[in-house]
């Protein structure tokens, strides 16, 4: 809990409380340096590109299946800012959780679980060499706290366990929980979080769809 503290004050530090309640601005402005287009793959096991997104406007998150507790609350979050919007606003956007464990979450188990929160919401996954690329983008930092040592039965879940899960053995994370609001063009608008009051991250979303 104090290293997820300590992410979400480093982000403060880094970008600005401003970029974290912005709900009553005319404009969100453009965050230079956070983002960049990059290649994974989806939970479908397709090859993709960020590009691939444009034209969407993007809320994007990083975790892992076998978080505890953080993940599932994101997620949760999640879901309740997307039953925020309207039909209309939910095809024009797209959720994407981005794994920071793809050692374990294959493209099936990884689909498994973001639809069990919701049928829509996208898993992104693929190689550890694309993933260090794709956090570095968005200076999301991870780091492995048992380096694959701990017995998948042991872990404790929020959400079921999967027959997708095939490893006996899977590591613990620490990471960056910062929700990033990218608009159609694929630049990097807004940093939120868990905090960030849902009516107020609902607004800035229309207002990227709006633009």
């Amino acid at each position: 809990m104090l290293k997820i503290i300590k992410n979400l004050v480093m982000a403060l530090m880094i970008f600005g409380p401003s970029q974290i309640s912005l709900a009553n601005q005319m404009s969100l402005p453009i965050l230079s340096g956070v983002g960049g287009d990059f290649t994974a793959v989806d939970s479908d096991g397709n090859n993709v590109t960020f590009a691939d997104y444009k034209g969407k406007t993007v809320v994007l998150a990083f975790g892992y299946t076998n978080c505890a507790d953080i993940c599932p609350f994101t997620l949760g979050y999640l879901k309740k800012l997307y039953s925020n919007l309207s039909k209309e606003e939910q095809e024009q956007s797209r959720f994407i959780f981005v794994t920071i464990d793809p050692d374990y979450d294959t493209p099936e188990h990884l689909k498994a679980f973001v639809q069990f929160f919701n049928k829509d919401f996208i898993g992104l996954s693929g190689s550890n060499e694309q993933i260090k690329h794709i956090t570095s983008l968005y200076k999301a930092e991870y780091s492995d706290l048992s380096e694959g040592k701990v017995a998948t039965k042991e872990i404790r879940r929020t959400t079921p366990q999967k027959t997708s899960d095939t490893n006996e053995k899977a590591s613990l994370f620490s990471h960056t929980v910062v929700l990033y609001l990218i608009d159609k063009e694929g630049y990097t608008r807004s940093l939120e979080y868990t905090g960030t009051p849902r009516d107020d991250f609902a607004h800035k979303i229309r207002m990227l769809i709006n633009e």
